[in-house]
């Protein structure tokens, strides 16, 4: 079982992704809320959670795939259950959110995000966006 780790300087490789990244405009299948996500846990912990079948071009492609391995119960019930595979990433509730999490917070539907300390990040056709006081309902931290 693949165990995960906070590198050292994880706050570095951190502000360090947020940096290479802030202009990316947003891609299903490679720039999406999900992926960049999971790009951003490769960056600070140096281990991909991304599962091998989380593969899409399409929105479409893209539920039908997290649905499947979200047994149809939302965007966080899948990313929980990519979790569960893994060791050393700790499910917290959302009001301790800190910087380097990872979340799921719900809008017109549910998308996920990275925490900076004050804000989820996630991609948008112009880049990296903030969203402040969105609704957090999941929330995942790995290890230091």
């Amino acid at each position: 079982m693949l165990t995960f780790q906070k590198n050292i300087d994880w706050q570095i490789d951190f502000d360090n992704f947020i940096i290479k990244n802030k202009n990316k405009s947003f891609e299903w299948g490679s720039w999406d809320c999900v992926l960049s996500m999971c790009a951003c846990i490769k960056a600070i912990s140096g281990k991909q959670l991304k599962p091998k079948n989380w593969i899409w071009n399409s929105e479409k492609e893209a539920n039908d795939c997290i649905n499947k391995y979200g047994n149809k119960k939302g965007l966080d019930v899948a990313i929980n259950n990519a979790v569960k595979k893994v060791k050393g990433i700790t499910k917290i509730d959302p009001n301790y959110v800190q910087k380097g999490d990872f979340v799921v917070y719900q809008e017109e539907s549910k998308l996920s995000g990275i925490y900076d300390g004050t804000k989820v990040l996630t991609p948008s056709d112009n880049g990296l966006i903030a969203k402040y006081g969105v609704n957090i309902i999941a929330c995942w931290r790995i290890n230091a």
